[in-house]
């Protein structure tokens, strides 16, 4: 496996305010680019990812470009709607009961 492709296997967080991607664990409590909440994070589709970073190869994964193509593919194939869950803060990580 080469250095390139580590991101084909990692979950990728992306927040659909802004585009902007995080590989693997959790996102963090608000967008590093737009301050956007957690619950703005969902998981987005690797074979996308891949597209976006074999077309902007001279530039970074969270480059104003990259987070434009991605927010117009977010749209394009409605993985905000398809998205099997978001960045959201579960009831044992957050304190809060379910017995409530």
């Amino acid at each position: 496996m080469t250095e390139s492709n580590t991101y084909m296997y990692a979950l990728l967080w992306t927040c659909s305010s802004c585009g902007y991607v995080r590989e693997g664990g959790q996102p963090k409590m608000e967008c590093p680019t737009c301050a956007a909440y957690k619950t703005a994070f969902i998981s987005f589709p690797q074979h996308l990812e891949k597209e976006i970073r074999e077309t902007f190869t001279e530039v970074p994964p969270n480059h104003k470009e990259c987070r434009a193509k991605r927010m117009e593919l977010i749209v394009e194939h409605d993985v905000k709607e398809k998205s099997p869950f978001a960045g959201r803060i579960l009831p044992a990580a957050s304190g809060n009961t379910m017995d409530n």
